[in-house]
């Protein structure tokens, strides 16, 4: 559903514009309306919509000032405005400042529906680029076999996905199976591995949309599918295990357990005491506190988008005592674990009410 903001300081005009988007326009909804320069800039930034109709000639700013500022904030907003035969002048400042439709007074209802379908479209093509561009880090991040930035690129990806799609599944379960198309593709070729996930498939559209509302769940998932394709590129390498992108994988795929130096050394066949010193060169940090940090930024995603205990999540961290996973978890962050998810269940709160 896309969000069209009105902008129209004649009061039948405005209705008349409202009226005719809500009875025959497909796919769109007027999010509100204003009927000065000034306000359309409050009332945009409230309710974010993706096209904006607006007069130029309106009070206190005229359209052609809220078009600039509007392009300056976001360049991808859809702004069609509305003039008349005499603002040619004004016509072509808007050019300059580039918007992206006019409609002449008087507008007919077929002109006006199409100039928003037209906007519809630029939309969807801008998001699809958005998406490969997004989706394109995460392959690369795994032909470079850099674990921590594949994940990183993930969650972008994923969080992307469900701010655009909201609770349209299916859309999402669409972009995901092509999503696992190209991680497949990368795979087959890195190290002659098939992904046989049910992700990469979209017959089973129940499944999908009962089990992923949850954008956190569904990154899980995916993620699953990403570390299968690590474990073949990892054993498709040779013997030498020593480079620092290897041992930060290594860290990387395992900081769920608790790891050792001891370990990590056995895994790159270097000592605990040669490792750790080039590990602080490398890294500019030593072995524990960059462990640390990585618990740290996991537990964070799951008190953001879980409703999983503290104690389940220091557990899953393989802290073993609760308080001093709080502990560690205010020191890293000023907070402590129930206080850091308070803060962001309030600011997602919020964030809904503006919304609405």
């Amino acid at each position: 559903m896309y969000k069209v903001y009105i902008v129209e300081d004649e009061h039948l005009e405005r209705e008349a514009l409202i009226t005719i988007i809500k009875k025959q326009a497909e796919d769109v909804c007027v999010v509100g309306s204003a009927a000065s320069g000034l306000t359309a800039l409050a009332g945009i930034k409230e309710t974010d919509p993706d096209i904006i109709l607006m007069d130029i000639n309106i009070p206190e700013i005229n359209g052609i000032e809220v078009l600039r500022r509007v392009k300056r904030a976001d360049p991808n907003k859809k702004v069609i405005l509305i003039t008349a035969f005499n603002e040619f002048d004004f016509a072509h400042q808007a050019i300059k400042a580039k918007v992206d439709d006019f409609l002449l007074k008087p507008i007919r209802p077929d002109q006006l529906l199409t100039a928003i379908h037209q906007a519809i479209l630029s939309l969807t093509v801008s998001a699809k680029n958005l998406f490969d561009e997004k989706m394109n880090a995460v392959i690369f991040s795994v032909v470079q076999k850099r674990y921590s930035d594949t994940r990183g690129a993930l969650t972008d990806y994923v969080e992307l996905l469900y701010d655009h799609f909201g609770y349209d599944l299916l859309s999402i379960q669409h972009e995901v199976s092509r999503f696992m198309d190209e991680l497949n593709a990368v795979s087959e070729d890195a190290c002659g591995y098939t992904v046989m996930s049910p992700l990469r498939h979209t017959t089973n559209n129940q499944h999908f949309v009962s089990s992923f509302q949850n954008r956190y769940d569904l990154k899980v998932a995916m993620m699953k599918e990403v570390d299968k394709v690590f474990d073949h590129l990892m054993d498709n390498r040779d013997n030498r295990k020593n480079t620092i992108e290897d041992i930060l994988n290594y860290i990387d795929r395992n900081c769920y357990k608790d790891i050792s130096l001891d370990q990590v050394g056995e895994y790159a066949n270097m000592s605990s005491y040669y490792l750790s010193k080039i590990f602080k060169k490398e890294t500019g940090v030593n072995f524990v506190t960059y462990l640390t940090n990585r618990k740290i930024e996991i537990a964070k995603d799951m008190l953001i988008n879980t409703d999983v205990p503290i104690i389940n999540i220091a557990l899953d961290l393989s802290y073993h005592e609760p308080n001093y996973f709080s502990k560690v978890f205010k020191k890293n962050t000023g907070l402590t674990p129930t206080e850091f998810r308070r803060l962001h269940r309030d600011d997602e709160r919020e964030a809904h009410h503006r919304e609405a």
